[in-house]
């Protein structure tokens, strides 16, 4: 059986392997957005002076800066501010994942282009994906990003203790109504399958929100629409600061989360914060953690789970427009922490009653 055959089939029609990178629109090279990344552990590690764009990695994790002055990143910009522009997913075959997501009525928005570099040919191509937010696919050797970026040292670089290993899941959010049309989307065009399905109220958080995934975790994005129209929801908001639809966080799985956090909150990142009361309630939920809950409690971190596992968590401010980061540590559980919201409520309530 060929590499081919076994990356290619009905679970994974377009044969994709992994997020490539994420590209993230900006005014300017200038931006804090790139200061930013330093103080996640980034390491900037190619440039394309020509192109306005600079490389940041971390473990298996990539974020592009693109200053370009025109194409679709501009207008992007130009239409949602500072946010994802393009999600890239590595594929092992770029003109097989562009005709087949034409076969599978995707839009094509850019057709197959070839590069030569020393390393051997790079092919991308194009589709829309939801909102204004591209989907393209890469196939390139491993050892080569892209056309026209060049190595580079980062004085500036600041890694992590335990740096972060790859993107666990990228959420989207969209306008109320249009969470079926996505998730159709992702059925039809890639193949996912919707794995999760939560519907969670309250007094400013009401979402819904399912979340689709191919069969081997190499891609995992939920979904998410605000219960009702031009409510309140954090789901609302984030479509009224955005102006549409788009990426509200991107998750970023590490090892140790204790370590992780505690590094970040170290050089300044913000967190949210969880009352006290939210971890008295810990040792009657139905997991057991081996963690110390008043580690946990220092580090204001959120636990989920159920009987076979569970996951360690927290969500950052918003830091690039209305997007923010999660950091997530999986011990044998692969939910999102849906259970926290219904925690978070009656925490945050008993601590106002206090």
């Amino acid at each position: 059986m060929s590499a081919r055959e076994t990356i290619i089939g009905e679970d994974n029609p377009l044969g994709i392997k992994a997020i490539d990178h994420l590209e993230f629109t900006c005014e300017s090279l200038s931006t804090p957005t790139r200061e930013l990344f330093h103080k996640l552990g980034f390491t900037k590690t190619a440039e394309n002076r020509e192109a306005s764009q600079e490389l940041f990695t971390q473990g298996q994790v990539r974020f592009v800066l693109n200053a370009q002055t025109q194409g679709h990143a501009r207008e992007y910009f130009k239409l949602h501010g500072e946010g994802v522009s393009t999600l890239a997913f590595l594929v092992e075959d770029a003109e097989h994942a562009i005709a087949e997501a034409a076969r599978r009525g995707a839009e094509v928005v850019q057709e197959i282009q070839v590069f030569e570099t020393p390393e051997g040919l790079i092919k991308t191509a194009r589709i829309q994906g939801f909102g204004d937010v591209h989907n393209e696919f890469v196939e390139r050797p491993a050892n080569a990003f892209r056309s026209g970026f060049v190595k580079t040292e980062d004085s500036e670089a600041a890694p992590l203790n335990q740096r972060v290993s790859r993107i666990d899941h990228l959420t989207n959010n969209v306008p109320h109504g249009e969470m079926k049309k996505w998730v159709e989307f992702y059925q039809r065009v890639y193949g996912m399958k919707v794995t999760r399905y939560f519907d969670i109220h309250g007094s400013k958080t009401g979402l819904q929100s399912e979340v689709v995934q191919l069969a081997n975790n190499a891609v995992i994005i939920p979904i998410n629409e605000p219960e009702q129209e031009n409510g309140k929801s954090q789901i609302q908001e984030f479509l009224d600061l955005h102006k549409g639809a788009g990426v509200q966080h991107i998750a970023l799985m590490t090892a140790n989360i204790i370590d992780t956090v505690g590094d970040l909150r170290e050089r300044g990142i913000k967190f949210l914060d969880i009352p006290s009361t939210y971890y008295e309630d810990i040792p009657k939920r139905p997991f057991q953690v081996t963690e110390d809950i008043s580690v946990l409690e220092d580090r204001q971190l959120l636990v989920d789970g159920d009987e076979e596992g569970y996951l360690i968590q927290n969500f950052s401010e918003t830091y690039v427009g209305p997007l923010f980061f999660e950091y997530i540590q999986r011990k044998n559980h692969w939910g999102f922490g849906e259970g926290n919201f219904q925690a978070l409520f009656d925490a945050i309530e008993r601590d106002q009653m206090k």
